[in-house]
């Protein structure tokens, strides 16, 4: 066993300062093998879905932010009593993907939906890249084996496409960037096509449009990914804002769902809970969306919901 010693930059926009170099205490690595969920989704599925974001710990050089462990096991427990068709993190879910100890307590901590052999996708976030690029992918690709080396994908679930893209542009390639364009290009006008698939959901990491007070309007989101945006595309849904955002640009539905346990981050408008997930539901032609919002005595409320015809 080694102990590794990570350095955090911690930016300006929250220390209203030049920044600081701090170091943090990184798990033991173990020679243990990495736990991993192979779960599939079954053909003819039924039921709602899950999308929710960002379940990372706070980091321990973050000393000033609050923990939220206790609201993100209340979420893990809200998603696998819903037994939902499956669920997908569009990314953050460990706070240092390179580390063996982050994973093994992200299987211990959502035992419960595990348990349930609930199909679990999950998206690429900055944190998933955190450490060494390399031994970082090792670990996501050996827990999600189903994702078989995919940084980007699709989930079919007819009448519903959903779309998993990498947004971390600056740990792609450029040669990786162009393929994920064509890629999604293709994919959109597949879908297009198809009598079969009646929505599309876009989903990522990095929003295209935020009110956050730290992070901005991902410019690379909006050229890559907004701009080849088909009419079946219903909704992009992001999170890396650890809040609740919703816009409607051009008839399309601009979500962030960054609730799911990470520290949250201030927007300048008021929010009303602690966590968050967006159960989808197709009936009768039409994608339903319920935004469920963990309030502060623990319950759970429904705070906004849209409908795609």
């Amino acid at each position: 066993m080694r102990v590794r010693y990570s350095a955090t930059f911690l930016g300006t926009a929250l220390l209203a300062s030049a920044g600081f170099l701090a170091l943090s205490c990184v798990s033991p690595e173990s020679d243990a093998p990495l736990p991993s969920y192979d779960v599939r989704l079954a053909d003819g599925a039924a039921g709602p879905f899950v999308i929710f974001g960002d379940s990372r710990k706070t980091l321990a050089a973050e000393f000033w932010r609050k923990r939220y462990d206790r609201e993100r096991l209340l979420v893990i427990e809200a998603i696998a009593a819903e037994n939902p068709a499956f669920v997908l993190n569009t990314g953050d879910l460990v706070a240092y993907g390179s580390d063996p100890e982050d994973w093994r307590s992200f299987y211990e901590e959502n035992r419960p939906i595990f348990s349930r052999r609930i199909p679990y996708y999950a998206g690429l976030g900055n944190h998933e890249y955190y450490g060494d690029n390399e031994r970082a992918l090792a670990n996501y690709f050996s827990f999600f084996p189903h994702l078989a080396g995919r940084k980007w994908y699709d989930i079919r679930f007819p009448p519903v496409l959903v779309v998993v893209l990498d947004s971390n542009f600056g740990d792609l390639s450029p040669g990786e960037a162009s393929l994920q364009d064509e890629w999604l290009s293709r994919t959109l006008a597949a879908a297009e096509a198809d009598p079969s698939i009646r929505h599309v959901l876009v989903t990522c990491h990095h929003p295209p449009y935020t009110n956050s007070v730290v992070h901005s309007d991902s410019r690379d989101v909006q050229e890559r990914f907004v701009r080849r945006l088909t009419p079946k595309v219903k909704a992009l849904i992001s999170g890396h804002v650890h809040s609740y955002e919703r816009f409607v640009r051009d008839g399309v539905q601009f979500v962030v769902s960054g609730g799911g346990g990470a520290p949250l981050t201030p927007v300048n408008v008021e929010t009303p809970g602690y966590g968050d997930e967006l159960r989808f539901r197709a009936e009768g032609g039409t994608l339903r969306c319920d935004v469920l919002m963990l309030q502060s005595d623990g319950s759970w409320k429904r705070v906004d919901g849209f409908e795609c015809p």
